[in-house]
């Protein structure tokens, strides 16, 4: 569990952020939420949370308007725990990115 925290730790502070709106799941399978400043310009207006599995990796879900749902918009793909600076320049990307097509999923 330890090694899930210090991952997760590194790549909050790799994104700039305090790590104040985060937590780690520890029920099986452990889950790390992280709330991330910004929106998505495919999403306006709607919170954005990275989230990550050990069996599917890192994921950007945005939250449902009513906040009780989180909807997974993209998925990292790739190693499940990549280089926290790979984590935060595809973050990046995504909050920078302009609409996707309808359907498609980054």
């Amino acid at each position: 569990m330890a090694l899930v925290l210090d991952y997760a730790l590194r790549v909050t502070r790799e994104l700039g952020l305090s790590g104040e709106s985060s937590c780690v799941d520890r029920d099986k399978p452990v889950r790390v939420y992280i709330a991330v400043d910004g929106e998505l310009p495919a999403h306006p207006g709607l919170h954005v949370a990275l989230l990550w599995t050990r069996s599917h990796g890192w994921a950007i879900a945005v939250e449902e308007p009513g906040g009780s749902e989180l909807k997974v918009v993209a998925h990292l793909g790739g190693v499940v725990e990549p280089p926290p600076a790979t984590v935060a320049r595809w973050v990046r990307r995504q909050l920078a990115a302009g609409p996707a097509p309808a359907g498609h999923v980054a």
